[in-house]
Protein backbone atom coordinates (compact mmCIF):
# COMPACT_ATOMS: atom_id res chain seq x y z
CA UNK A 1 0.00 0.00 0.00
CA UNK A 2 2.84 2.37 0.91
CA UNK A 3 4.52 1.61 -2.41
CA UNK A 4 1.26 2.42 -4.21
CA UNK A 5 0.97 5.85 -2.58
CA UNK A 6 4.67 6.56 -3.11
CA UNK A 7 4.31 5.80 -6.82
CA UNK A 8 1.18 7.98 -7.08
CA UNK A 9 2.91 10.87 -5.29
CA UNK A 10 5.96 10.61 -7.56
CA UNK A 11 3.71 10.65 -10.63
CA UNK A 12 1.83 13.73 -9.43
CA UNK A 13 5.06 15.54 -8.64
CA UNK A 14 6.52 14.69 -12.03
CA UNK A 15 3.56 15.97 -14.02
CA UNK A 16 2.60 18.73 -11.62
CA UNK A 17 6.04 20.32 -11.67
CA UNK A 18 6.38 20.35 -15.44
CA UNK A 19 6.07 23.91 -16.71
CA UNK A 20 3.97 24.78 -19.77
CA UNK A 21 5.90 25.38 -22.97
CA UNK A 22 6.91 29.00 -23.29
CA UNK A 23 5.82 30.51 -26.59
CA UNK A 24 8.58 32.58 -28.20
CA UNK A 25 7.93 35.21 -30.89
CA UNK A 26 9.64 34.61 -34.23
CA UNK A 27 10.55 38.31 -34.50
CA UNK A 28 10.63 41.17 -32.04
CA UNK A 29 11.16 44.92 -32.49
CA UNK A 30 11.34 47.74 -29.94
CA UNK A 31 9.99 50.86 -31.64
CA UNK A 32 9.86 53.35 -28.78
CA UNK A 33 11.75 54.20 -25.62
CA UNK A 34 8.69 56.04 -24.33
CA UNK A 35 5.46 54.55 -23.09
CA UNK A 36 2.58 54.75 -25.54
CA UNK A 37 -0.89 56.16 -24.96
CA UNK A 38 -2.15 54.57 -28.16
CA UNK A 39 -1.00 52.74 -31.25
CA UNK A 40 -2.05 50.92 -34.39
CA UNK A 41 -0.54 48.46 -36.86
CA UNK A 42 -1.22 48.71 -40.59
CA UNK A 43 -3.26 45.84 -42.04
CA UNK A 44 -0.23 44.43 -43.86
CA UNK A 45 1.89 44.55 -40.70
CA UNK A 46 4.56 46.81 -42.15
CA UNK A 47 3.83 50.11 -40.37
CA UNK A 48 3.18 51.11 -36.76
CA UNK A 49 1.48 54.31 -35.65
CA UNK A 50 2.56 55.39 -32.16
CA UNK A 51 1.02 57.99 -29.86
CA UNK A 52 3.62 58.64 -27.15
CA UNK A 53 3.12 59.80 -23.58
CA UNK A 54 4.44 63.19 -24.75
CA UNK A 55 1.46 63.36 -27.17
CA UNK A 56 3.72 63.18 -30.25
CA UNK A 57 2.76 60.86 -33.11
CA UNK A 58 5.27 58.69 -34.97
CA UNK A 59 4.68 56.53 -38.04
CA UNK A 60 7.43 53.92 -38.40
CA UNK A 61 8.40 51.09 -40.71
CA UNK A 62 8.47 48.13 -38.31
CA UNK A 63 11.33 46.06 -39.72
CA UNK A 64 13.67 48.92 -40.65
CA UNK A 65 12.45 51.12 -37.76
CA UNK A 66 12.80 54.09 -40.09
CA UNK A 67 10.57 57.12 -39.52
CA UNK A 68 7.92 57.72 -42.16
CA UNK A 69 6.19 60.63 -40.45
CA UNK A 70 6.41 62.57 -37.19
CA UNK A 71 3.72 64.92 -35.91
CA UNK A 72 4.75 67.10 -33.00
CA UNK A 73 2.25 67.64 -30.20
CA UNK A 74 2.29 71.37 -31.00
CA UNK A 75 0.50 70.83 -34.34
CA UNK A 76 -2.04 68.34 -32.98
CA UNK A 77 -5.31 68.93 -31.12
CA UNK A 78 -5.05 69.45 -27.38
CA UNK A 79 -5.45 66.20 -25.42
CA UNK A 80 -5.32 63.66 -28.26
CA UNK A 81 -7.94 61.00 -27.50
CA UNK A 82 -7.94 58.78 -30.61
CA UNK A 83 -5.80 58.07 -33.68
CA UNK A 84 -6.59 56.01 -36.76
CA UNK A 85 -4.35 55.17 -39.72
CA UNK A 86 -5.25 53.90 -43.19
CA UNK A 87 -2.12 53.02 -45.15
CA UNK A 88 -4.01 52.29 -48.37
CA UNK A 89 -5.60 55.75 -48.37
CA UNK A 90 -2.45 57.40 -47.06
CA UNK A 91 -4.15 59.27 -44.22
CA UNK A 92 -4.11 59.50 -40.43
CA UNK A 93 -7.05 60.69 -38.33
CA UNK A 94 -6.23 62.47 -35.07
CA UNK A 95 -8.97 63.45 -32.64
CA UNK A 96 -8.69 65.71 -29.63
CA UNK A 97 -11.46 66.35 -27.13
CA UNK A 98 -13.55 68.30 -29.66
CA UNK A 99 -11.44 68.46 -32.81
CA UNK A 100 -10.73 66.13 -35.72
CA UNK A 101 -7.73 66.37 -38.03
CA UNK A 102 -7.03 64.44 -41.24
CA UNK A 103 -3.33 64.24 -42.15
CA UNK A 104 -1.84 63.32 -45.53
CA UNK A 105 1.00 60.85 -44.89
CA UNK A 106 2.93 61.33 -48.13
CA UNK A 107 3.08 65.12 -47.90
CA UNK A 108 3.04 65.34 -44.08
CA UNK A 109 0.33 67.97 -44.42
CA UNK A 110 -2.94 68.75 -42.67
CA UNK A 111 -5.66 67.87 -45.17
CA UNK A 112 -8.82 68.73 -43.22
CA UNK A 113 -9.87 69.90 -39.78
CA UNK A 114 -13.32 69.77 -38.17
CA UNK A 115 -14.86 70.82 -34.90
CA UNK A 116 -16.67 67.97 -33.14
CA UNK A 117 -19.32 68.17 -30.45
CA UNK A 118 -21.96 66.02 -28.83
CA UNK A 119 -25.40 66.94 -27.54
CA UNK A 120 -23.95 67.25 -24.05
CA UNK A 121 -21.65 70.27 -23.81
CA UNK A 122 -19.15 68.19 -21.82
CA UNK A 123 -19.02 65.40 -24.43
CA UNK A 124 -15.59 64.41 -25.76
CA UNK A 125 -14.40 62.20 -28.62
CA UNK A 126 -14.20 58.52 -27.64
CA UNK A 127 -13.95 56.53 -30.92
CA UNK A 128 -13.13 56.94 -34.62
CA UNK A 129 -14.26 55.06 -37.71
CA UNK A 130 -13.26 55.53 -41.35
CA UNK A 131 -15.07 54.27 -44.44
CA UNK A 132 -13.15 52.17 -46.97
CA UNK A 133 -13.40 54.97 -49.53
CA UNK A 134 -12.15 57.55 -47.03
CA UNK A 135 -15.08 59.85 -47.76
CA UNK A 136 -16.91 59.26 -44.45
CA UNK A 137 -15.58 59.63 -40.92
CA UNK A 138 -17.62 58.50 -37.91
CA UNK A 139 -16.80 60.13 -34.58
CA UNK A 140 -18.22 58.57 -31.42
CA UNK A 141 -18.63 60.72 -28.32
CA UNK A 142 -18.68 60.15 -24.57
CA UNK A 143 -22.37 61.14 -24.36
CA UNK A 144 -23.39 58.35 -26.78
CA UNK A 145 -23.84 60.61 -29.79
CA UNK A 146 -22.15 60.06 -33.14
CA UNK A 147 -21.19 62.56 -35.82
CA UNK A 148 -20.87 61.40 -39.42
CA UNK A 149 -18.61 63.66 -41.50
CA UNK A 150 -18.59 63.70 -45.30
CA UNK A 151 -15.04 64.71 -46.19
CA UNK A 152 -15.95 65.55 -49.80
CA UNK A 153 -18.72 68.09 -49.17
CA UNK A 154 -17.68 69.03 -45.60
CA UNK A 155 -21.16 68.22 -44.26
CA UNK A 156 -21.81 66.56 -40.91
CA UNK A 157 -24.78 64.73 -39.44
CA UNK A 158 -25.14 64.13 -35.71
CA UNK A 159 -27.36 61.54 -34.06
CA UNK A 160 -27.81 59.74 -30.73
CA UNK A 161 -27.06 56.01 -30.86
CA UNK A 162 -26.22 55.19 -27.25
CA UNK A 163 -26.67 56.53 -23.74
CA UNK A 164 -22.99 56.38 -22.79
CA UNK A 165 -19.42 56.43 -24.10
CA UNK A 166 -19.12 54.99 -27.64
CA UNK A 167 -16.13 52.64 -27.63
CA UNK A 168 -16.20 51.19 -31.15
CA UNK A 169 -17.25 52.34 -34.66
CA UNK A 170 -16.76 50.36 -37.89
CA UNK A 171 -18.08 50.66 -41.47
CA UNK A 172 -19.09 47.48 -43.36
CA UNK A 173 -21.06 46.58 -46.54
CA UNK A 174 -19.29 49.10 -48.79
CA UNK A 175 -19.82 51.83 -46.19
CA UNK A 176 -23.59 51.30 -46.11
CA UNK A 177 -23.69 49.90 -42.56
CA UNK A 178 -22.07 51.06 -39.33
CA UNK A 179 -21.43 48.85 -36.29
CA UNK A 180 -21.21 50.73 -33.00
CA UNK A 181 -20.71 49.57 -29.41
CA UNK A 182 -20.87 51.44 -26.14
CA UNK A 183 -20.34 51.40 -22.41
CA UNK A 184 -24.14 51.35 -22.13
CA UNK A 185 -23.93 47.61 -22.91
CA UNK A 186 -25.38 47.76 -26.43
CA UNK A 187 -23.96 46.77 -29.79
CA UNK A 188 -25.91 48.22 -32.70
CA UNK A 189 -25.89 47.93 -36.49
CA UNK A 190 -27.50 50.73 -38.45
CA UNK A 191 -27.73 52.17 -41.95
CA UNK A 192 -25.25 54.99 -42.49
CA UNK A 193 -27.49 56.81 -44.98
CA UNK A 194 -30.82 56.71 -43.13
CA UNK A 195 -29.85 56.01 -39.53
CA UNK A 196 -32.31 53.10 -39.40
CA UNK A 197 -31.34 50.41 -36.89
CA UNK A 198 -30.79 46.94 -38.35
CA UNK A 199 -30.36 45.10 -35.05
CA UNK A 200 -29.34 45.66 -31.45
CA UNK A 201 -27.66 43.29 -28.96
CA UNK A 202 -27.76 43.92 -25.21
CA UNK A 203 -24.89 42.83 -22.94
CA UNK A 204 -24.95 42.63 -19.11
CA UNK A 205 -22.10 45.15 -18.86
CA UNK A 206 -20.18 47.64 -20.99
CA UNK A 207 -18.99 46.31 -24.34
CA UNK A 208 -15.19 46.04 -24.17
CA UNK A 209 -14.29 44.32 -27.45
CA UNK A 210 -15.65 44.18 -30.99
CA UNK A 211 -13.88 42.57 -33.95
CA UNK A 212 -14.94 41.68 -37.49
CA UNK A 213 -13.59 38.83 -39.60
CA UNK A 214 -11.80 39.43 -42.91
CA UNK A 215 -14.96 39.59 -45.06
CA UNK A 216 -17.17 41.32 -42.45
CA UNK A 217 -19.65 38.43 -42.24
CA UNK A 218 -19.05 37.57 -38.58
CA UNK A 219 -18.20 39.61 -35.54
CA UNK A 220 -16.98 38.91 -32.03
CA UNK A 221 -18.19 41.04 -29.13
CA UNK A 222 -17.64 40.77 -25.39
CA UNK A 223 -18.44 42.77 -22.30
CA UNK A 224 -16.46 43.51 -19.14
CA UNK A 225 -18.19 40.79 -17.10
CA UNK A 226 -18.54 37.32 -18.59
CA UNK A 227 -20.26 37.40 -22.00
CA UNK A 228 -18.34 36.63 -25.21
CA UNK A 229 -20.28 36.04 -28.42
CA UNK A 230 -19.58 35.30 -32.07
CA UNK A 231 -22.50 36.41 -34.22
CA UNK A 232 -23.52 37.17 -37.77
CA UNK A 233 -22.46 40.71 -38.65
CA UNK A 234 -25.49 41.35 -40.86
CA UNK A 235 -28.27 39.99 -38.65
CA UNK A 236 -26.81 39.73 -35.13
CA UNK A 237 -27.60 36.00 -34.87
CA UNK A 238 -25.53 34.41 -32.08
CA UNK A 239 -23.40 31.55 -33.45
CA UNK A 240 -21.09 30.70 -30.53
CA UNK A 241 -20.72 31.65 -26.88
CA UNK A 242 -17.28 31.23 -25.33
CA UNK A 243 -16.64 29.07 -22.29
CA UNK A 244 -14.75 31.68 -20.28
CA UNK A 245 -15.29 31.53 -16.54
CA UNK A 246 -12.87 34.24 -15.37
CA UNK A 247 -15.39 36.83 -14.27
CA UNK A 248 -14.19 40.45 -14.56
CA UNK A 249 -11.18 39.33 -16.66
CA UNK A 250 -12.29 41.06 -19.82
CA UNK A 251 -10.87 41.26 -23.34
CA UNK A 252 -9.37 44.42 -24.86
CA UNK A 253 -8.85 43.24 -28.47
CA UNK A 254 -9.82 40.28 -30.66
CA UNK A 255 -8.68 38.99 -34.05
CA UNK A 256 -10.21 36.37 -36.35
CA UNK A 257 -7.59 34.04 -37.87
CA UNK A 258 -8.29 33.81 -41.59
CA UNK A 259 -8.76 30.30 -42.97
CA UNK A 260 -8.69 28.72 -39.49
CA UNK A 261 -11.34 28.09 -36.81
CA UNK A 262 -9.57 30.33 -34.31
CA UNK A 263 -9.99 33.68 -32.61
CA UNK A 264 -7.16 35.45 -30.82
CA UNK A 265 -7.93 37.74 -27.88
CA UNK A 266 -5.92 40.00 -25.61
CA UNK A 267 -6.79 40.57 -21.98
CA UNK A 268 -7.00 43.95 -20.27
CA UNK A 269 -3.25 43.63 -19.75
CA UNK A 270 -0.70 41.44 -21.54
CA UNK A 271 -2.20 37.96 -21.94
CA UNK A 272 -3.06 36.51 -25.35
CA UNK A 273 -5.50 33.60 -25.73
CA UNK A 274 -6.29 31.44 -28.75
CA UNK A 275 -9.88 30.13 -28.93
CA UNK A 276 -11.62 27.51 -31.03
CA UNK A 277 -14.62 29.33 -32.47
CA UNK A 278 -16.94 26.34 -32.87
CA UNK A 279 -16.48 24.89 -29.39
CA UNK A 280 -15.84 28.17 -27.60
CA UNK A 281 -12.94 26.52 -25.74
CA UNK A 282 -9.55 28.09 -25.05
CA UNK A 283 -6.74 26.38 -27.00
CA UNK A 284 -3.74 28.12 -25.43
CA UNK A 285 -2.68 31.31 -23.67
CA UNK A 286 0.59 33.19 -23.22
CA UNK A 287 1.93 36.69 -22.49
CA UNK A 288 3.54 39.31 -24.67
CA UNK A 289 6.84 40.71 -23.44
CA UNK A 290 6.45 43.29 -20.67
CA UNK A 291 8.70 45.24 -18.34
CA UNK A 292 6.02 46.89 -16.21
CA UNK A 293 2.74 45.78 -14.64
CA UNK A 294 0.64 48.32 -16.52
CA UNK A 295 1.61 47.17 -20.03
CA UNK A 296 -1.31 46.46 -22.37
CA UNK A 297 -1.74 45.17 -25.92
CA UNK A 298 -2.67 48.10 -28.18
CA UNK A 299 -3.30 46.31 -31.48
CA UNK A 300 -3.10 42.97 -33.31
CA UNK A 301 -3.05 42.15 -37.04
CA UNK A 302 -2.72 38.93 -39.01
CA UNK A 303 -0.40 38.32 -41.94
CA UNK A 304 -1.18 35.93 -44.79
CA UNK A 305 1.12 33.19 -43.47
CA UNK A 306 -0.76 32.78 -40.13
CA UNK A 307 1.70 35.05 -38.36
CA UNK A 308 0.11 37.52 -35.97
CA UNK A 309 1.69 40.81 -34.94
CA UNK A 310 1.06 42.46 -31.59
CA UNK A 311 1.94 45.98 -30.47
CA UNK A 312 2.04 46.78 -26.76
CA UNK A 313 2.14 50.02 -24.79
CA UNK A 314 5.92 49.73 -24.34
CA UNK A 315 6.34 50.03 -28.11
CA UNK A 316 7.27 46.36 -28.59
CA UNK A 317 6.09 44.57 -31.74
CA UNK A 318 6.17 40.76 -31.71
CA UNK A 319 5.46 38.20 -34.45
CA UNK A 320 3.64 35.02 -33.36
CA UNK A 321 3.23 31.79 -35.34
CA UNK A 322 -0.34 30.59 -34.69
CA UNK A 323 0.47 27.10 -36.02
CA UNK A 324 3.20 26.85 -33.38
CA UNK A 325 0.79 28.01 -30.67
CA UNK A 326 -1.69 25.32 -31.69
CA UNK A 327 1.03 22.65 -31.78
CA UNK A 328 2.24 23.51 -28.27
CA UNK A 329 -1.33 23.28 -27.01
CA UNK A 330 -1.57 19.65 -28.20
CA UNK A 331 1.66 18.78 -26.35
CA UNK A 332 0.51 20.01 -22.95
Amino acid sequence: MKKHWALLLATLLFFGCSEPTRIIPSERYVLSERLLLGGQLSKDGSWALLLTEKADIYLLDIRTQSQILMLDAAVLPTSVRAVLMNKELGIILVAGSNALQIWDIKHASLQEQFEVSGFDELARVSALGLSDSGSLVAVGMTDGSLSLFNVDDKKAHRTVLHTSNIAYVKFIDDDKTIISASHDGYLRAWEALTGNELYSISFPSRVSTVALNHDNTRLFASDSLKTQLIMGAHDGEVLTQFDYLSRFKWFRHALFIKGAPYLLTSSAKSELSLWHMQSGKEVNSWDVETHSMGTTVLDMVELDNTNVLTLNSEGIVEFWDINQVQFYATQQ
